[in-house]
């Protein structure tokens, strides 16, 4: 017979543990009983997880966590927009149903990790700012850069800036995803919805266009034809 000393249990050694999910430590004893379904619920609690319920779009999602609904968007990340708030009338942007599709894929009703930026937690829409971390590991805003589903949002200053820029550089040599079709160098031609005018890369305003006002082309020829104007700078 056994010895009636506590017996350790590793919870995500049974589970499957990641780096996402650091693994944690049950003390299980010789009149208690540790089912798969408990040591599930304490793993889950370990990790303090959310859970995606729903993909909004590309770079926003909903996720289930602390008992409450929370809209989150993902930092340092821009896909193309499936709406318009401006003209609800406006078919989705080109690669738009692709980036939304492949969140859906990868996030949808899973339990990943959100980290933070230690300034503006939310933004002004309040929604919350967030790194998205899988179970496997995978950090799922470089991922949506990498194969080329969004682009790097570099308005605001990030810990990751320069790496996801390096990655969307990357992407857009290979022609991945969005960029399949646009030169290897430069990148989008970035249409100011407000101004009427487009913006170049390189131009000192490229980035500082809002997102909500965003339309991208790509080529001059095609922003020209919607009816915008160069931007002096």
């Amino acid at each position: 017979m056994p010895s009636p000393a506590e017996e350790k249990l590793s919870i995500l050694e049974n589970l499957g543990g990641s780096p996402a999910f650091p693994v944690a430590t049950v003390t299980c004893y010789p009149n208690g009983v540790a089912t798969p379904g408990i040591l599930l619920l304490l793993a889950l609690l370990a990790a303090d997880p959310a859970v995606v319920t729903r993909v909004i779009d590309g770079d926003t999602i909903a996720v289930r966590q602390a008992g409450r609904s929370v809209t989150v968007r993902l930092i340092g990340v821009d896909t193309p927009e499936m709406a318009d708030r401006h003209d609800p009338a406006a078919p989705p942007q080109r690669f738009a149903r692709e980036a939304s599709a492949y969140a859906r894929r990868r996030l949808d009703g899973q339990a990943v990790r959100l980290e933070y930026e230690q300034r503006e937690r939310l933004d002004r829409y309040g929604r919350t700012l967030a790194y998205v971390f899988l179970a496997d590991g995978a950090f799922f805003n470089r991922e949506l850069v990498r194969e080329g589903y969004a682009r790097a949002f570099t308005r605001y200053p990030f810990r990751f800036r320069e790496q996801f820029v390096a990655d969307e550089a990357a992407a857009r040599a290979a022609r991945r995803g969005l960029w399949a079709g646009v030169a290897a160098t430069g990148g989008p031609v970035i249409g100011n919805r407000r101004s009427n005018l487009y913006h170049l890369p390189g131009q000192r305003h490229y980035d500082d266009v809002a997102p909500r006002n965003r339309v991208y082309f790509d080529s001059e020829d095609a922003a020209r034809a919607a009816g915008y104007a160069p931007a002096r700078r």
